[in-house]
């Protein structure tokens, strides 16, 4: 008894490429850009509230938005390729890997920084902006510095 193989199981000779991604390199703010600040709290479902800051930028409810991880924080801008739209509570999505990726649970509170020149929605754990604001403002005595 001799084998032969039947064109079902016979591999395909050739493997179509994968198209290569191309990666965006993440934003960063111009000298002297007008920053908006709001807080907000993030739901379970990665949406935070942004009405002030995204009438700021001339957002709108089903604009679809883009998030780039930028260092510590979560750029987002508007990007037409993106499933995720702002509601229309004026809630924009994060990404759970990028909240993983920047520590942020559900429930923590987040400072929102609108670039309005740029059309940047930045999303930064508190725990950066605590320590930006305790290095800009360091006190003679606190955490080991020397009292005058």
């Amino acid at each position: 008894m001799t084998e032969r193989l039947t064109a079902l199981f016979v591999p395909p000779s050739g493997r179509p490429p994968i198209p290569l991604q191309t990666i965006v390199p993440s934003p960063a703010l111009a000298p002297g850009e007008e920053l908006l600040l709001a807080t907000a709290a993030i739901d379970h479902s990665g949406r935070i509230p942004a009405r002030r800051l995204l009438r700021a930028l001339s957002w709108k409810p089903g604009d679809t938005t883009g998030a780039q991880l930028l260092r510590d924080a979560i750029a987002l801008s508007l990007d037409p390729r993106s499933p995720h739209r702002i509601d229309t509570r004026d809630h924009v999505f994060v990404p759970l890997g990028l909240r993983d990726l920047t520590g942020i649970r559900t429930g923590d509170h987040v400072a929102l920084f609108a670039a309005p020149r740029q059309r940047l929605l930045l999303v930064c754990p508190m725990r950066i902006l605590h320590s930006l604001i305790t290095e800009h403002w360091k006190l003679p005595g606190a955490a080991g510095e020397p009292r005058p």
